[in-house]
């Protein structure tokens, strides 16, 4: 192994100095490839570190994606819900248009039952009180409907 290195170190320095004739600058060139050869080397790296987290984000993406597809079917849920509702509401309201002359007229008809009762009332209240614990007023009497007396 000795003689190989002896053997190179003859070939070597001619070669030098053949190649220094022919390409002066050529260790600046070499230079220059060596230093384009380690930015190659960083950017290398920069591209793989951005592929990495691109395919992060793309990841995270597709989780938001999941995420929206689960919120749009539940939004959609809620509006299928609402729609009932809306058309129950709208029956209840039909069912209250329909109700509502007939509640009308019941009230008046209590109402005026009420009335009848009251002016009964009054005219039990005259006719049992003993004469001498009242004070008859004729108007009354008169103020009562035909029907009462």
């Amino acid at each position: 192994m000795a003689a190989t290195g002896a053997v190179r170190r003859l070939v070597r320095a001619p070669a030098k100095a053949f190649r220094r004739a022919l390409l002066p600058d050529y260790e600046d060139v070499l230079r220059d490839i060596r230093l384009a050869f380690d930015s190659l080397e960083a950017a290398h790296r920069g591209i793989a570190d951005l592929q990495a987290e691109n395919t992060a984000l793309r990841s995270r993406l597709d989780e938001a994606h999941g995420r929206l597809d689960e919120t749009n079917g539940r939004l959609d849920a809620t509006h299928g819900r609402l729609d009932a509702t809306h058309g129950r509401l709208d029956e209840a309201h039909g069912r209250l248009d329909e109700a509502l002359p007939r509640l009308t007229e019941g009230l008046l008809e209590e109402r005026r039952l009420h009335l009848r009762i009251a002016e009964l009332t009054d005219l039990v209240t005259e006719v049992v009180l003993p004469l001498h614990d009242r004070e008859i007023d004729p108007q009354t009497l008169q103020r009562l409907a035909p029907d009462t007396l």
